[in-house]
Parts: structure tokens; sequence; C-alpha cells
């Protein structure tokens, strides 16, 4: 005979608790790479956790191409269809197979989820680069202030966490 057991929901309900996760990582940031444009897109997709090193799946990578050759090349907010035609003329390039919509926004959610980019409210739904303060907008690299920010508050909700589990201890 055979019994059927039925798994609970969650044991552990901070899962809901959630909000963001964040993996960073400190490279090393060699000169040569300072001057190849694929190479600093795949250091900072790595940097930011968009990919692991060694992932040879580069789909993020094209995407984030595109963003910052519309954002900063053209000085357009892009949508998805501009992105997809941007990533799959340069895979066409390099003699690769077409990135479908449904990746493209993939990549455009995990982008944003991260905090990295955020999508307008204009009619077709544009993309930029989140920003961190008002008066960085005219630097490129702002939207790292923008992911660092929630990186602080939670790191400041971790040192309470953990002056609390200490003082328990007492």
């Amino acid at each position: 005979m055979m019994f059927m057991y039925k798994r609970s929901k969650s044991v552990h309900p901070e899962a809901a608790l959630i909000r963001k996760e964040w993996t960073i990582r400190l490279l090393d940031l060699p000169p040569e790479i300072l001057t190849r444009r694929r190479q600093l897109l795949r250091w900072i997709a790595i940097s930011l956790g968009l990919i692991s090193p060694g992932d040879e799946r580069d789909a993020v990578i094209d995407v984030l191409d595109a963003l910052f050759h519309y954002i900063y090349g053209k000085d357009v907010e892009p949508n998805v269809q501009q992105i997809q035609l941007f990533v799959n003329r340069r895979r066409q390039e390099r003699g690769e197979k077409p990135v479908v919509t449904e990746a493209i926004r993939y990549h455009l959610r995990r982008i944003e989820a991260a905090g990295i980019i955020e999508k307008t409210k204009a009619r077709g739904g544009s993309y930029r680069f989140s920003k961190g303060f008002e008066s960085s907008y005219g630097d490129p690299a702002s939207f790292v202030d923008a992911v660092f920010q929630d990186v602080l508050a939670s790191k400041q909700l971790i040192e309470k966490a953990v002056r609390n589990l200490a003082s328990l201890y007492k």
C-alpha cells in the first residue's frame, strides 16, 4: 500500500519577507578590459550578479549592450522592440541565433529587479538606467548608486539583526 503525503506550503515564512536579492562580486579590473566594450559588458554583468563566471549564455550581455547603445550612444530610451532589433542585429553579425521577444523581456525584468534599469510609464514602456540621486542624471554610472542604496539599507538591517541576536545571548 502506498501513502501520499501532502506537503505543507511553507515551513519557513522568510520567503514572504524577501524584497530584493543581490549578488555583487568583487572582480579585478585589468586595464586591457577598459578598452573592450564586450568584455566590459561581461565584467559588469558578472560584477552585478547578472551572470556567473564561466557562464556562456550571453543574451543578457546583448541586452545591456543595447541599453548602453541607445541610452548613452543615441540618447534614446529604448523599448523592447528596439532592444530586440539591436540584439539580433549584433548576434547575426557574430553568426549566432536570434533572441526571441520573451527572452528579451525576461532579461529586462531581471535587470530591472536588480535595480539597474527602470521602465518608464510612457506609452510603449521604454527603459532607462535607474537614477540614485536627482543630481546624478548626467552620470552614466548613477544606476550603481540606486543599486547600492538598497544594498546599504540591507546592510543596516543585517547589522541590527546581528546586534539584537547578540543581545539575546547576554
